[in-house]
């Protein structure tokens, strides 16, 4: 097995061939509609946890939102600004965990985002409080949305190949080894031009599941917790559904 890089070394990694993997520009429309449904006239200031390469940040800020930007990867966040300066719209990017998230954004925001997945990335020790993080941020009346892939399939399948994808110069295969206790993510790139030039990361994710969300928020008294199969509010159907998509709206 290729050895297991830190998050953020994984990331810093993966950061410059990130938004070919994605196809950013189109993935940014995509993102643009979709967050708009939950955007409304009180809607002003948004979050973003685990920004990336800023796909949500930007589509956020192309929604008319003040937003303020999250990740702990150098190497992505470099990447965010430029993306942010080519689309034209203003971030406040931030190298931060979530749970580091300072004490000044407290009661900052209308909306709150944590999307691709990035929950997955934390360690069991830091999953309750970057949770309450995402919580104190928020103003009265604001919501949290997380999406993070359906785990409970994922483990239950031992779904090995997440996805493969072509981009304009490379291959990009996402996939999983499952090690007792531990899931490893590993990203395969190689060259459209020459498969011999290839590249392999790998790095452990924390595959969460809906009652270990549920929990958290339960423990400090929120209770209006909306479970979905994707951003468009589909049923979540724990056996089936791609995706674990959270909805928390803050009275």
């Amino acid at each position: 097995m290729n050895n297991l890089l830190p998050i953020n070394s994984f990331y810093d990694e993966l950061a410059i061939g990130y938004d070919e993997m994605i196809s950013f520009d189109n993935t940014i429309q995509k993102k643009k509609k979709l967050l708009k449904t939950f955007i409304n006239l009180k809607t002003k200031t948004a979050a973003d946890i685990g920004c990336g390469t800023g796909v949500d940040s930007i589509a956020l800020a192309l929604n008319g939102l003040n937003v303020s930007a999250f990740d702990p990867s150098a190497g992505m966040l470099k990447v965010a600004e430029s993306n942010s300066k080519k689309m034209n719209v203003s971030v406040n990017f931030q190298k931060s965990t979530a749970e580091q998230i300072t004490a000044e954004f407290n009661d900052k925001f209308d909306l709150v985002v944590s999307l691709g997945n990035t929950f997955a990335n934390i360690p069991e020790d830091k999953f309750p409080d970057s949770i309450k993080r995402c919580y104190d941020i928020l103003k009265p009346g604001g919501q949290v949305l997380i999406q993070i892939l359906n785990y409970k399939k994922i483990l239950a399948d031992k779904q090995r190949i997440l996805n493969i994808t072509e981009g304009k110069n490379n291959f990009f295969i996402r996939f999983y080894d499952f090690n007792d206790a531990q899931v490893v993510f590993n990203l395969l790139l190689f060259s459209k031009h020459n498969i011999s030039d290839y590249k392999l990361s790998s790095t452990e994710i924390y595959p969460y599941r809906k009652d270990d969300f549920e929990s958290v928020f339960q423990s400090f008294g929120v209770n209006d917790i909306q479970f979905y199969g994707d951003l468009k509010l589909n049923e979540f159907q724990p056996n089936f559904s791609k995706d674990l998509f959270i909805r928390v709206i803050i009275n």
